[in-house]
Parts: C-alpha cells; structure tokens; sequence
C-alpha cells in the first residue's frame, strides 16, 4: 500500500476510536494511549497500530541517508506522537488518499523536526572486566577508552543543578566522588550511601573497569546498541592480540553472558556422599601486571589496525573500507564466542563460522585460498604432525566440512564425542587469520568487496 493510503487507513481508525466508539470492547486490554501536546489523548488499537506500523515503515525507509540513525521500533514512536498531536488538533479532518491539502509533507517535517531535536552524540560507558589493561592509566584502542573505576570518576560529573537538588541533599551530591570512592574500597560495608554516590555505585560495583565509546548521529537507543557492539569488539581485539583463550572470558562487558567464575561438584558412591568439591574457573585473570604491560608493549604495532577497524564500525564514511571492517568485526565476535564456549563441538562450529565470515562463503575451498594466500603456506604443507598429520588443505577441510557443517548440520549429534584438538587447531589458524587480515586491511587500497579477504 502506498503512504497516503496507509495514513487514510490509522486516520479512520483514529476517527471511529474518538467518535464514541469504545476501544476497551474490541481489546485484549486497555488499548495503548498517547497524550497529545493539547492535552487530548489518542487511542491505538491494534488496527490503528497495524496502520501505524506500515505508514512508519515506509517513512523509515524513504529518510535521506544522511538523517540521524534510529531504529524503526523507536522512529515510530516518534511517528506515533506526531500522529496523534495532528488529530487530536483536527488536522486531519476531511483527509483522503489525494492529499490535496498537503498534511503528509506536514507530517513528515513534523517527525524530522522532532528528530532534528534528539541530541546527536551520546558517550555511552558500559562496566566490564579487563585483564588490567587500564590499572596504572587509561587504556586507549581507536575510540574507545578503557578505565579503572577511580580515573573514570575523577574524568566525569554531574550538572551543578542536579547536585544541588537530588534528593534533596546538596552536600551529600557535592561529595559524589569522595564517597564513592571510599565505598569501592570497602565493598564489605553494607552501610547506605548518601545521594549521587548511591546511584552510581550500583552501577559500577561490581566491575573493575568501564569502557567509553562515543557516537555521533544517532538516536540515544540506537546509539547504545552501536556503541556496545563497537565496546565489544574493541575488548575482544585486545584479547585477539594477546593470544590466550581464556582471556576472552576474563574480558567481557558486565551484561554478557558468561560462564560462572567457580563452580561446585557433590558426589555420592555407595549411599554416602563425599565432601564437596569446587573449583575455578577461567574468567580469574592470571597475568601478573608486568607481563599485561609487556604484552601491550609487543602488540604496538597491531593495535593501531584494531583500532582503525574500531573507528570504521563508528564511522563507516571515514573509513576507506567500511563494509570490509564490519566484516572483520563480526568475525571477531564469532571468534571470541567460540573462545567463550565451554562445549568444544559448538566452540568449533563458531570458530569455523569466524573462517566462513571472513572468506565470504567459498565454505573449505575459499577458506583454504584465504588461508593459503594469507600465511603464505602451501595446501600441501604439513601443519600438524603427531598420530594424526595434516597438510593445511587438510586442516581447514577438517574445521569446516568435518567440523562446523557436520556439527551444524547434525551429523554429529553425540555430545560425548571429543572436539578438544580441532577446537584448539582451529582457534590457533582463525587467530592468525584474524590479525593478518587486519594489518593488512590498514595499507589496502582496493575495492570494499565482501570476498577481498581471500586476495588481500
């Protein structure tokens, strides 16, 4: 259906809701209402919000690509506000699918207008748990900056108004960072804090460090959700570089879903129990300072393509390849979710997913191409030896068709079965494939094509 068509159907709709008809009849529930800027309210039932969904699909859809970025759940909210105001003021009274009176540009700079209005850069700050990149100072990867909790307090505040009148305690707000400061290095204590410190200390308690990602042109929600996607690629290029698996889980954001840091086993033989046992598990970090810092120190010269990859995800028109570094950065996020996998078969699957996002499909053939052009070793070469040798066609043919596609498919289906030793063949060739792809990508000056990673 065309726009104005979808318009005339919520327009009708909205008229025989609020020309005494009782929308509570014909709901499940109290239909969903909106208070316009006169005060009136409007009513959406479910066909109103089938005709609202349509109208703002299509107005989603036909915005100027250089429009502030929003989601199309949040545009219509926006949509639906406009909506509503221009009926309960009658603007839309006598309304038809011609449109001769001009409301359906009306209403389009009406929603464009109200856009214009949305702040258009958002610093977003998410807690997470870092190996200790950020423990002596801020730790900085393209746009995003890593800090311990005490810098990132002393780099933030709140509006003078706001301190002055939260809760009504002036001296307490005035006093944020000191009282929380302290209350971090006392997480024993369950005495209450006092205003501002409260708030935040909820927030940030439980992590040691919170990653700042800025983005500029898109709506708060829609911003968020790049800016946590950017927050993880960036902690996972950092474990990428520092090449141990378990750093991926002792790296994650506060709202990931991870595995528990111990965990407890009861055993009983012959109707007796034995005493519990526990353990922990991988998300302790285990580097000591000095060999984080050194670490850092040795992955000088990858970093600065991590983090142009970074820059790419949250500015694609200041990127020369910016379909190529999103690319790069999905399969990174396959990668550190197979490090993360506690069952090898699906660890496995993920890990060679991360070789097929990179290749751009070819499944064995185009992986072992890239592979081949990438490290510059032939198929035919032996790569592992032992009980069971294999030439790198070889491998890259057991990760993917006895692997991932076997595993993906069913074929495998025994959960006992072992993928210990192809998790692990398979993690050591996507990692190197990873950062070869990536420091390559830094000089690279041909076409942003989806397969360009095979011949880079």
């Amino acid at each position: 259906m065309s726009l104005a068509s979808e318009l005339k159907s919520l327009v009708d709709e909205l008229d025989r809701v609020h020309s005494g008809a009782s929308p509570w009849s014909e709901e499940v529930g109290i239909p969903e209402f909106v208070t316009a800027e006169n005060g009136l309210q409007r009513y959406f039932t479910r066909k109103a919000k089938t005709a609202l969904w349509q109208l703002s699909t299509i107005l989603h859809e036909n915005r100027p690509p250089s429009s502030l970025k929003i989601e199309l759940d949040e545009y219509e909210k926006i949509v639906r506000q406009a909506v509503a105001d221009m009926h309960a003021a009658d603007e839309f009274s006598g309304f038809d699918e011609v449109d001769e009176s001009n409301l359906i540009p009306r209403l389009k700079i009406l929603v464009e207008e109200r856009l214009a209005s949305i702040t258009p850069e958002y610093t977003h700050y998410f807690p997470a748990w870092t190996i200790g990149v950020e423990r002596s100072s801020p730790f900085t990867i393209g746009p995003v900056t890593i800090f311990n909790r005490f810098d990132w307090i002393d780099s933030v505040d709140f509006p003078q108004r706001g301190k002055e009148q939260y809760l009504n305690q002036p001296e307490a707000n005035s006093r944020w960072r000191e009282i929380l400061k302290e209350a971090l290095q006392k997480p024993r204590d369950d005495t209450p804090l006092e205003g501002l410190a409260n708030t935040v200390y909820s927030a940030i308690s439980e992590c040691p460090a919170l990653v700042k990602v800025t983005v500029c042109g898109y709506e708060k929600s829609f911003s968020r959700k790049l800016a946590k996607l950017t927050a993880k690629t960036a902690l996972d290029a950092i474990s990428l570089g520092f090449g141990v698996p378990e750093s991926f889980q002792q790296q994650a954001l506060h709202e990931e879903r991870l595995p528990p840091i111990g965990t407890n086993s009861l055993v009983e033989t012959k109707g007796f129990l034995w005493l519990p046992g526990s353990s922990l598990g991988k998300r302790i970090p285990s580097l000591p300072p000095s060999r984080v810092k050194q670490a850092l120190i040795d992955l000088a010269s990858i970093l600065p393509a991590f983090g142009e990859i970074l820059d790419g995800l949250l500015t694609p028109s200041n990127h020369k390849h910016p379909k190529l570094a999103n690319r790069w950065a999905t399969a990174l996020d396959w990668y550190g979710e197979g490090c993360r996998e506690s069952s090898d078969a699906i660890a496995l699957a993920k890990l060679g997913t991360c070789l097929d996002v990179l290749a751009c499909g070819g499944k064995n053939i185009g992986i072992r191409d890239m592979v081949v052009h990438l490290t510059g070793t032939s198929e035919s070469t032996q790569v592992v030896s032992g009980s069971h040798p294999r030439t790198l066609g070889q491998l890259v043919k057991d990760i993917y068709d006895s692997g991932r596609s076997k595993i993906l498919h069913g074929t495998h289906y025994d959960r006992l079965e072992s993928f210990s030793v192809e998790r692990k063949q398979a993690a050591y060739l996507a990692r190197i494939v990873l950062i070869e792809t990536a420091v390559r990508l830094q000089n690279y000056n041909g076409s942003d094509d989806d397969k360009a990673f095979r011949t880079i």
